[in-house]
């Protein structure tokens, strides 16, 4: 699974890559403006977009209706500390506040039955073989 994360805080975007190749991320690209966020899913479609709602230089909302209007329909979840015009109103899109527990991104990140990374559990290798 290939992951574009829209945040411009540094330390939140690498904590969200770690946590998201736990859940089974195998390649991440990170933007911290609407124009490398749009520029990067346009280079690699991504199979889900973690989107802060607000940037420094640009909107979180508008890379993620610029990529869907090039795109089609990516799964999409808005993480942001001011929900306000942040809308999610279709079932591929979820909003999360924050701070965020990671509990309801991994249920976020679930709800869309994505393709695991490498292998049956995400890893390269089957849960119950370990191998």
């Amino acid at each position: 699974m290939h992951v574009l994360i829209i945040e411009d805080e540094p330390l939140i975007a690498s904590h969200l890559e770690c946590f998201l190749s736990e859940l089974g991320a195998d390649s991440c690209d990170l933007a911290q403006t609407e124009r490398a966020a749009v520029a990067a899913a346009l280079d690699r479609t991504p199979d889900l977009i973690t989107a802060d709602c607000r940037l420094r230089e640009g909107s979180g909302v508008d890379a993620v209706a610029s990529i869907r209007r090039s795109l089609g329909s990516i799964p999409v979840v808005f993480i942001t500390g001011d929900p306000r015009g942040c809308d999610a109103r279709d079932d591929m899109t979820h909003m999360l506040v924050k701070p965020i527990r990671w509990l309801d991104l991994a249920t976020a990140v679930a709800s869309h039955n994505l393709p695991p990374a490498n292998g049956p559990d995400g890893r390269g290798h089957t849960a119950a073989t370990g191998g």
